[in-house]
This record gives C-alpha cells, sequence and structure tokens, in this order.
C-alpha cells in the first residue's frame, strides 16, 4: 500500500477514536454535574444555560448544517482562487482546498456556537 493510503487510514480511525472518546467523556461530565447539582441546592449553584441534561437535536442539526455550508463555501472559495490565480501546481492545490475548507467549516462551527449562546441568554432571560 501506498503511504498516501495509510496515512489517509491512519486519520479516519484516529478521527472514529476521538469522537468516540468526546462522547464517552461528555456522558462522564454529565454524571458528575448530576451529583453535584443533587447535593447542591438550586439556589447556591447555577449552572450556566449551555449545560443541558438533554441533549437538543436543533442544536445538532445547525451545528451540522453550518458546518457543511462552511465547506461548500470553502470548497467553492478554493476553486475559485484556483481557477484564476494559481499556476497548476498540485501541491498548492491540495493545501489551498485543505486550508479554504478547515477556515471556513470552522467559522460555520464558531457561528453555531453564536446562534447557540444568544438563544441559550434568551431562554434564560
Amino acid at each position: 500500500m501506498e503511504l498516501t493510503a495509510i496515512c489517509i487510514i491512519g486519520f479516519l480511525v484516529l478521527g472514529i477514536y476521538k469522537i468516540v472518546e468526546l462522547l464517552v467523556k461528555r456522558k462522564e461530565r454529565l454524571i458528575i454535574i448530576e451529583k453535584f447539582t443533587s447535593q447542591a441546592t438550586s439556589e447556591t449553584v447555577r449552572l450556566p444555560a449551555i449545560v443541558q441534561e438533554k441533549q437538543d437535536f436543533a442544536s445538532w442539526s445547525l451545528r451540522i448544517a453550518l458546518l457543511l455550508i462552511g465547506v461548500g463555501a470553502g470548497s467553492l472559495c478554493a476553486f475559485f482562487l484556483q481557477m484564476y490565480y494559481l499556476p497548476d501546481d498540485w501541491n498548492t492545490q491540495q493545501m489551498l482546498y485543505t486550508a479554504c475548507i478547515c477556515l471556513f467549516g470552522g467559522i460555520g462551527l464558531f457561528l453555531a456556537f453564536l446562534i447557540e449562546l444568544k438563544q441559550a441568554n434568551r431562554q434564560s432571560k
């Protein structure tokens, strides 16, 4: 097998492992928060509105939608930059596509965070 294929498979396995690890850690944190809130009264401890016991499916769909919009915008931006401004160098094209996709995907996730924070502030008032 080529080195590229090995690297791709390695990154996929690492990504899946990190997602599973993140979900397990999140469940552990929620259990700790539940134990902590059951011991303390509601007047002494105020948890932020962003910490919720149940998962809100609307927030996940918002995150995924804005992530995919960001990835699409990044791909489109990279395509136009490559088409009109850059020479036909394969390494430069790979770097440009990866950078634009990651940048716009990150911007999409940041926008999702801001929207969720605004909604949480609106609900707490």
